[in-house]
């Protein structure tokens, strides 16, 4: 095992998880314990948890304010989130030893097209260039990039399933194996790993934000 498959491959994955679960931390912290704003409403919101959870559960599932204002946007970034979807479910489901192949190919496809889709609708709209910073165009980059990399793995270099699988478990047990000899699935691994580190310091993380900015600023009473 070289250099370049120890670090990616033994230590980054530790240290990505690791950092992740602690920056998620310190941001829910800080959303938690930041004073109260001025409350803004402008029309009657939910006053019981049940409905506050109904209500935040119609706009997870189907992004129900982004259909209203843009449904250009709505529609790529529905699909592309049902894309992280699939390919989450195919990594657990992976895991515990059910490899759903065309899971993963539909989720990888997802991920390169809507990304791609939401890329352009941004540049061919003078209002969206204008509300759009290189962030934004940078982030769904990653996604693409991952996608593409996924597709080239699976129709170029595609390791032994059963050893990628054993990889992850090992690594899951606290008993790193060296990972499989090909250079397109470290490369994978090297940017979501990047992607882990990266993903709850960048603006991404409204999926956990929506909830303080709903309850604490919308619904809270003070």
């Amino acid at each position: 095992m070289n250099v370049a498959s120890f670090l990616i491959g033994i230590v980054l994955p530790y240290i990505a998880v690791a950092l992740f679960l602690v920056s998620i931390g310190i941001r829910i912290n800080r959303w938690a314990t930041s004073p109260h704003p001025l409350k803004w409403s402008l029309y009657p919101m939910p006053a019981d948890y049940t409905g506050q959870i109904k209500f935040m559960l119609k706009e997870i599932l189907s992004f129900r304010a982004l259909l209203h204002n843009n449904r250009k946007l709505w529609a790529g970034s529905w699909l592309f989130h049902i894309g992280m979807a699939l390919i989450i479910l195919w990594f657990i489901t992976f895991v515990l030893g059910l490899h759903a192949g065309i899971v993963l190919r539909a989720g990888l496809a997802f991920l390169i097209v809507f990304p791609l889709y939401l890329f352009f609708v941004r540049l061919a709209s003078t209002k969206m260039r204008t509300i759009s910073s290189p962030l934004e165009y940078f982030n769904l980059l990653i996604f693409i990039a991952i996608g593409i990399l996924g597709i080239l793995l699976l129709s170029f270099n595609k390791p032994d399933p059963t050893a990628v699988r054993q990889y992850f478990i090992s690594l899951i047990l606290l008993h790193p194996a060296a990972p499989p000899e090909s250079s397109i699935f470290l490369s994978m691994l090297a940017i979501t790993e990047f992607f882990m580190i990266y993903f709850p310091n960048s603006r991404m993380l409204h999926m956990i934000s929506k909830y303080f900015t709903y309850h604490k600023i919308s619904w809270e009473s003070h």
